[in-house]
């Protein structure tokens, strides 16, 4: 045995004899026959102690090697681990078992006959995980209960496995999970426009047959429900009837979709807000949130809030103009307040703007003008889908200014005014680091609500049902107290932003959509002037019907995959999904592009009867009922194509 191991194993006996030394030098300049004698007894005293220890941690090292050969190589003469009051089994690094001890053996049964087979394959359990590196406990559900999967690890290739029985725990938790409260909150969508359009009896006889069905359908489900006023449900539930709902998919908005209740113009449906928390307090304010959401992204489906994610079923139906004159007079209103009140003004819309996004901008500049503030528009030139426009706003009489986002950073102030035009969504804006300047900020959209919206200090006026962001931002113009008056530039831009959202006037097109198309020809909107800006180039026209041409058609949908690249991309895209929409039985196309390095773009457009926005968010994009698109990273385009037409299945399977 070493010196140094000795030392290091008995630190404090080797200290006591430094110390008995000492003392035996200190005695020798006194006497050194009483030194001898003290030296004398301290070697016999540390030889007899070396050779105690030395034999001592002999014996430990074999009975440690004894228990480590037991354990590794004859378990089954380990009588620590047989009596062990867990079941235990060893297996080896392929899950094949090697021994068990009597308490896994009865949920087995015969070992013997078990012996090298694998654990997976054998054991009565629902689920079984390979071993990860480092081992860490897992969960499995078997014919006699619930356990807790303990691995140790013995050697390289063997694991030992702790099974604990916590089925009592583990059905005290499920109970508590499927008990936790859950709020509901229903809004009857379009029930006062029902009452302006109805006679006083058939109103309160549509009031009765709605209230009829929304009751029937909560206590079938087990709610306590209360009704607020005409068209407002207030229910409490239990996690567990909440996944009933689910599973059915809330069929109550089928049904009343399809009761067809009141006249046409009305168009009743649903919107359903839920929140599933951890207390009733979180769970109402979740519902509340929820509710919103449902609502700003058009009504007619519901909006489950788990946390800060959310779930939506229904949406499926494009609906009808659902919007009155006096929220735009009261928004009109607010925002003079607002421009009033700034220093300067900044209006900013999505990144690659297009006709509707600039031409809304071009509007609120009328606006902000006509209230003597400086605005600009922010926008990054050598990204946009409507160059053509900038130039034309930025000639002739009422220039519009046009700067950079990286100006625009310089330019916004504590006391500017960011006006948003065309998005509600943080990564979708020309410039994000514009919302951290902590500004007020408008939000002016057409589009339905995503779960990524821009909040914050803002005023919103969110329109869904709105056939563009040009519609909306000229009925504000219409009822501004400071009645601005719209250049012929301006007029063209917003009457341009109009019909390319409408396709020409045919898709999503209201009386109001016409009643703003009359005002901005008073201004001098000049068609053909407008049909120019669209013109592209016949390179342009000679890759979109190469795209049209490569369209792979299904049932009701055509996909097809572009080659296009460069400044041009996004527009011919664009493009070539709307003429796929011009075939016969194309209800939507998807066009799939390249987009940079290691992602793809996809262009979604429908013709009502396809809800793409659904599709598109299935893929982490957005958009609205018939127009949408979605960015992919980290794929191919043929890898995007299997992933657009797998989103579309699961899009009408649901239907």
């Amino acid at each position: 045995m070493k010196v140094s191991q000795l030392i290091k194993n008995n630190p404090f006996t080797f200290l006591l004899f430094l110390l008995a030394l000492v003392a035996s030098v200190v005695t020798f300049h006194h006497s050194w026959i009483l030194a001898t004698i003290e030296l004398a007894c301290l070697l016999t005293i540390t030889v007899f102690s070396a050779r105690w220890f030395s034999n001592d941690l002999k014996r430990k090292i074999e009975q440690i090697s004894y228990l480590s050969k037991t354990m590794d190589t004859r378990p089954e003469e380990n009588e620590v681990l047989q009596v062990f009051p867990l079941p235990v089994v060893l297996i080896d690094s392929e899950g094949s078992m090697i021994w068990c001890n009597k308490l896994f053996e009865n949920l087995l049964g015969d070992f013997s006959k078990l012996k090298n087979k694998n654990l997976g394959s054998v054991l009565p359990l629902d689920e079984y995980v390979n071993i990860p590196e480092p081992a860490v406990s897992f969960e499995a559900k078997g014919d006699s209960g619930e356990y807790t999967v303990y691995p140790a690890r013995q050697e390289e290739d063997r694991y030992a496995l702790y099974f604990i029985d916590d089925t009592t725990l583990k059905n005290i938790r499920t109970k508590y999970q499927l008990t936790r409260p859950v709020v509901i909150l229903v809004n009857v969508d379009s029930l006062e426009q029902a009452e302006d359009l109805m006679p006083h009896e058939d109103y309160y006889a549509l009031n009765s047959d709605i209230d009829r069905l929304l009751s029937k359908w909560f206590v079938d489900n087990n709610c306590v429900f209360r009704k607020f006023t005409d068209g407002r449900f207030f229910a409490i539930t239990e996690y567990k009837n909440l996944k009933v709902m689910i599973d059915n998919r809330f069929s109550i908005i089928d049904k009343i979709r399809s009761s067809h209740f009141g006249p046409d113009e009305a168009d009743i449906t649903l919107s359903i807000g839920v929140g599933h928390s951890l207390d009733i307090q979180d769970c109402e304010d979740d519902a509340r949130e929820a509710l919103d959401m449902a609502r700003g992204r058009g009504g007619d489906q519901v909006a489950v809030k788990t946390g800060e994610s959310f779930e939506f079923f229904g949406g499926i139906s494009s609906g009808k103009e659902k919007r009155g004159k006096i929220k735009s007079r009261v928004f009109a209103a607010a925002l003079d307040e607002y421009i009033e009140k700034s220093s300067n003004v900044l209006v900013m819309g999505h990144s690659y703007g297009d006709f509707d996004c600039i031409g809304a901008a071009a509007g609120i500049v009328a606006i902000a003008r006509a209230k003597g503030k400086n605005v600009h528009v922010v926008a990054e030139r050598n990204t946009s889908m409507a160059l053509s426009l900038i130039k034309t706003l930025e000639s002739g009489s009422g220039a519009i200014s046009f700067i950079t986002p990286e100006k625009a950073l310089a330019e916004a102030g504590e006391n500017t005014l960011l006006i948003i035009v065309d998005t509600m969504r943080v990564k979708l804006v020309e410039e994000p680091k514009l919302l951290e300047k902590g500004m007020k900020t408008v939000i002016i959209d057409h589009h339905r609500m995503a779960v990524d919206h821009i909040e914050g200090n803002t005023y919103e006026l969110l329109e869904p049902h709105a056939s563009s962001a040009c519609e909306m931002v000229t009925e504000l113009v219409q009822y501004s107290p400071s009645k601005p008056k719209l250049t012929a530039n301006q007029a063209q831009a917003l009457l341009a932003g109009i019909m390319l959202d409408t396709k020409d006037f045919t898709l999503r097109v209201g009386v109001r959509t016409f009643e703003a198309a009359s005002f901005l020809r008073s201004f001098k909107a000049d068609m053909v002037s407008v049909r120019k800006l669209f013109a592209g180039s016949a390179e342009d026209s000679i890759q979109i019907n190469n795209i049209v041409n490569s369209a792979v058609y299904f049932d009701r949908y055509a996909i097809a995959i572009s080659r296009v690249s460069g400044k041009s991309a996004r527009l011919v895209c664009s493009k070539a999904a709307d003429e796929l929409l011009t075939i016969q039985n194309v209800d939507a196309s998807f066009v799939i592009s390249p987009f940079g390095e290691n992602t793809v773009n996809v262009s979604a457009r429908s013709l009502g009867l396809i809800n793409v926005q659904l599709v598109m968010e299935k893929l982490g994009g957005g958009g609205h009922y018939s127009m949408a698109a979605a960015q992919i990273t980290g794929v191919t385009t043929q890898e995007a194509y299997a992933l657009v037409k797998n989103a579309v299945e699961e899009y009408l399977n649901e239907l």
